[in-house]
């Protein structure tokens, strides 16, 4: 861990931002997404957060509820389908570029239902977007083998774009929105003098982009080429766990 990077938040908090992933990075990855959860000690850290910082935001790949499900400290701001949501106030607002493309989305879902099962994984309807789980399948790299060969032509057919994150197959509409430009949504119009975002997978690397300090957080499925774009490493969730107990102090 770099202490001089970090020195700016311990000194002036009030004027700098931290951001953070969810899954794989203040809650541990769970064989099925529902059975998540972020420790009570995580969330009494990020409630001093929001009391210490200027901002404090969750960043998510999950539908924005959930995050705020997952994460109930007042405060936090919540972003959510990789962009595509914002949660504030409790009211969701989702990008309206997206709108056109819901209807490819309903006929993908149906398209690839059997291709996913067919590989013994399992697909989440989130709305805006698709996720192909395939962690709990008898043979996961035969299941991402599936998903490549027959799954990528049907999302090209269907005008949609995916990528592969941490055993699942993501599909999402062909729009210029990604965890970095919800970084920059959230950042915009605030006088700060430095921001922080933590992830664990490749859709993080385009938050990293866009924020002072990217720490990565390490683990055995993360991609190789997030501990190159980190300014910060740190050892799985408790790793992260305890970057916040330093932060908050």
């Amino acid at each position: 861990m770099s202490p001089e990077v970090l020195e700016p938040f311990l000194r002036r908090p009030g004027a700098c931002a931290v951001l953070l992933d969810v899954d794989g990075t203040l809650a541990p990855i769970a064989a099925h997404p529902a059975a998540a959860a972020v420790p009570p000690e995580t969330l009494a850290l990020l409630t001093r957060a929001v009391t210490r910082f200027a901002l404090v935001g969750c960043v998510s790949g999950r539908p924005a509820r959930d995050v705020a499900r997952l994460v109930p400290v007042p405060g936090v701001v919540v972003s959510g389908n990789h962009g595509l949501e914002l949660l504030d106030d409790d009211v969701l607002h989702t990008a309206p570029e997206v709108d056109r493309h819901l209807g490819d989305i309903r006929d993908l879902l149906r398209a690839l239902t059997p291709v996913a099962a067919g590989a013994g994984a399992w697909i989440e309807d989130k709305g805006a977007t698709l996720a192909v789980h395939y962690r709990q399948a008898p043979d996961p790299a035969w299941a991402r083998a599936v998903l490549e060969l027959e799954g990528e032509p049907l999302v090209a057919e269907h005008g949609l774009e995916a990528r592969f994150g941490r055993m699942v197959f993501e599909v999402r509409p062909p729009v210029p929105i990604d965890k970095g430009s919800a970084v920059r949504r959230i950042l915009r119009g605030r006088r700060l003098e430095r921001s922080l975002y933590a992830g664990d997978d490749r859709t993080d690397i385009d938050a990293f982009r866009v924020v002072d300090v990217p720490v990565a957080v390490r683990s055995a499925e993360a991609p190789a080429e997030l501990e190159d774009a980190a300014a910060v490493v740190v050892d799985g969730v408790e790793g992260m766990r305890e970057l916040l107990r330093r932060l908050v102090g």
